[in-house]
């Protein structure tokens, strides 16, 4: 199966990357050269450069001394460069490449987009995006121009406005579901899909606390205006209560049940003595 195509005009030559790592060399219709093992697992894309016609590879390649998943070829793909992208954590498959001015950009499939330097092969991430799957929580701060954003990648991630960059990540082990800033904006609270629900402070993305009381999917989760009690709203037609004065143990003080659907949005009231919820239904359901 044939993955990526690039063309080179100096040589009026053809180059097909296969999802087994080879790459197929054609002039006109004709191979006339087969590179094996270009990469060890597949070849995802191919750039060549018109002003020298060297090519620049990116499959999914585990990184050593010899390998890696950027590679840099000669005119002919018979001599190449491995580059190791060096982001904190191992880099093995490569979505997207381009050159020039003496730099590789490289997308890969984690959602980074790296500038490598040909010559010292530094690493620099430009764009560090989530993962594969759906982003579902998102929060903003409520006094200063930030957000975060939690996803099926087990991640949470806070954001800049203004200079739209990434601020500081966590990995949390699960897919995350929802989340919510306390008023102070000191503590974040986020939900899990597998029912867990955990407290971070926000400065350290440290975690405070956290629990599982349910088995099912956490769909939102709020914090109450005098920041004392944390409600967590599931798919098991629940919403569970917290007094997050007690402490990190954070000991369930009471829940909701009976809920006609499962909870899609909560809401305290101002003085925090009620809680609005909106569940599968067209309904709107309060508890004091």
């Amino acid at each position: 199966m044939v993955w990526k195509v690039s063309l080179c005009l100096q040589n009026n030559l053809t180059f097909t990357g296969a999802i087994n790592g080879d790459v197929y060399v054609w002039k006109d219709h004709f191979l006339v050269r087969l590179v094996g093992k270009a990469h060890t697992g597949p070849v995802f894309t191919m750039y060549t450069t018109l002003r020298d016609g060297l090519i620049v590879t990116g499959g999914k390649e585990r990184p050593t001394k010899e390998g890696g998943a950027v590679k840099l070829w000669d005119q002919e793909m018979k001599r190449c460069r491995a580059f190791q992208l060096e982001t904190g954590q191992l880099v093995e498959c490569v979505r997207s490449v381009c050159r020039g001015k003496g730099k590789i950009l490289v997308g890969t499939k984690d959602g980074e987009i790296i500038e490598v330097g040909e010559k010292n092969a530094a690493s620099n991430i430009l764009i560090d995006g989530h993962m594969e799957g759906e982003i579902w929580g998102l929060a903003t701060h409520p006094s200063k121009d930030i957000f975060i954003s939690a996803s099926n990648d087990g991640t949470a991630r806070i954001w800049d406005l203004a200079d739209k960059k990434l601020l500081n990540k966590v990995n949390l082990g699960h897919a995350a579901r929802c989340a919510a800033y306390s008023p102070d904006g000191e503590m974040v609270a986020i939900g899990m899909k597998n029912g867990e629900f955990v407290v971070l402070l926000v400065n350290s993305l440290k975690v405070w606390g956290k629990k599982r009381d349910r088995k099912s999917a956490i769909q939102d989760i709020r914090i109450s205006p005098d920041s004392r009690f944390l409600a967590v709203g599931s798919s098991e037609h629940t919403v569970d209560f917290y007094d997050l004065t007690q402490g990190t143990s954070l000991n369930r003080i009471g829940y909701c049940k009976d809920i006609p659907s499962f909870v899609i949005q909560m809401d305290f009231s101002a003085d925090g003595k009620y809680i609005q919820v909106c569940f599968g239904f067209t309904d709107i359901w309060g508890n004091h």
